[in-house]
């Protein structure tokens, strides 16, 4: 049997806060839904397109569908932080020891003449 995963700590708890993720959908960039609340932003979503868009679409060739989801700015944020790649806003610990490392590399090159 193997070793169950080691979650990571939460940063929210949506029983507390409510959903923090949003679903926006577009047709022709109309607005279907704006901003849905959802708890996941793992969705699957549908969406049916009337006969008038429909035959738009095919006297025109295309139809263009949008579907966005969304979270407020911390949430966007804890999601990239997930990417030890990701170096965050200027104000993260990420971000600080990034730039000390560029600083501390210019700092040698300047004092090494050549």
């Amino acid at each position: 049997m193997t070793e169950p995963r080691q979650s990571i700590q939460p940063t929210y708890d949506s029983r507390e806060t409510g959903p923090r993720y949003y679903l926006s959908t577009f047709v022709r960039g109309r607005s279907l839904d704006w901003r849905k609340p959802i708890d996941d932003p793992f969705v699957s979503t549908e969406i049916t397109i009337g006969w008038p868009d429909l035959l738009r679409a095919l006297l025109r060739r295309r139809l263009v569908v949008r579907v966005q989801v969304d979270a407020d700015r911390d949430l966007v944020e804890d999601v990239l932080e997930l990417d030890g790649n990701y170096l965050g806003l200027p104000n993260c610990t990420r971000r600080a020891e990034f730039n000390g490392q560029i600083l501390a590399a210019l700092d040698e090159m300047d004092g090494d003449p050549q």
